[in-house]
């Protein structure tokens, strides 16, 4: 017998179950790339803003010379 001529794939289900399995890897992929690249822009933001801010502080003649190097060094890290 031959499972009543309906074959491997039954009604028809296997062929949606493979389409949604390719849907939801290509989804996922484009989620994981999203993630990433706007991470990498927000954390750099970040670092920029800090910048900034300790370029400020240093203009204003709150943190001396060595400080501000010192403190520099760290951020490019």
């Amino acid at each position: 017998m031959m499972g009543y001529g309906y074959g491997m794939m039954g009604y028809g289900w296997g062929w949606f179950m493979m389409i949604g399995v390719v849907i939801i890897t290509v989804l996922g992929i484009v989620a994981l790339f999203n993630y990433l690249h706007f991470s990498s822009k927000t954390n750099g933001h970040l670092n920029n803003n800090a910048l900034n801010i300790l370029n400020e502080r240093y203009a204003k003649g709150e943190i001396t010379e060595e400080e501000y190097n010192q403190k520099k060094l760290q951020l490019k890290k």
